[in-house]
């Protein structure tokens, strides 16, 4: 990974020209030149980006439990509450606990996305319970997806959303609605059958 696709060395030279001008107006700087000034906020916007970027990277490796524990631990840690405070870590533990059922299911999501993807340009029948609790058959076609989605040409802003939106959701599979001609989700925490090549597939709720 270069510098260029993981900091934006425009920002940084911005920012650094940015700071380096505000500091010629205070005294406390008085008789430095500019070259000096720039050089001393090129040297802190640079290391703000690195700890930046390394911060990100951590989170990525980290599961949505242990962001979410995290999360609850560092409010735990606070000597006085707010009201608001009482009403995030309902929150946050009720999406512990969904984040923990997420991830003991996990082996389940993964078959079930490995036979779904199996069928390649073939026709696939999906059926799985909706959120508002209705039941849904859908004719998706794996392979016809990617020829919908960027991939590699994405920009890394939507590669970021792309990955954040898999993590805070990995009961969730994109496929191609075949019937819709439009990309879709079936949501794999509720898949009771799955028909391809004339062999059928059911599982309990």
């Amino acid at each position: 990974m270069t510098a260029a696709a993981t900091y934006s060395l425009t920002k940084i030279m911005t920012d650094a020209h940015t700071a380096a001008k505000a500091c010629l107006g205070h005294a406390v700087y008085k008789g430095r030149s500019y070259a000096s000034l720039f050089a001393g906020q090129l040297s802190r916007v640079w290391a703000e980006a690195k700890r930046r970027v390394a911060t990100a990277k951590f989170d990525a490796t980290m599961s949505q439990s242990d962001r979410t524990r995290a999360a609850i631990a560092s409010l735990e840690s606070k000597d006085r509450w707010t009201q608001a405070d009482y009403a995030r870590i309902g929150v946050l533990r009720a999406a512990l606990r969904a984040a923990e059922e997420h991830e003991a299911l996990s082996p389940d999501y993964a078959a079930k996305r490995y036979l779904i993807a199996s069928a390649g340009g073939r026709f696939c029948a999906v059926t799985f319970t909706k959120v508002d609790g209705t039941e849904r058959t859908m004719q998706v076609q794996p392979a016809t997806l990617q020829h919908h989605v960027k991939g590699d040409s994405a920009t890394e802003a939507g590669k970021r959303a792309t990955a954040t939106r898999k993590a805070r959701h990995p009961h969730l599979m994109p496929v191609w609605d075949a019937k819709a001609q439009a990309p879709r989700s079936v949501n794999l925490a509720t898949i009771s059958r799955i028909a391809m090549d004339g062999v059928v597939h059911e599982y309990r709720a």
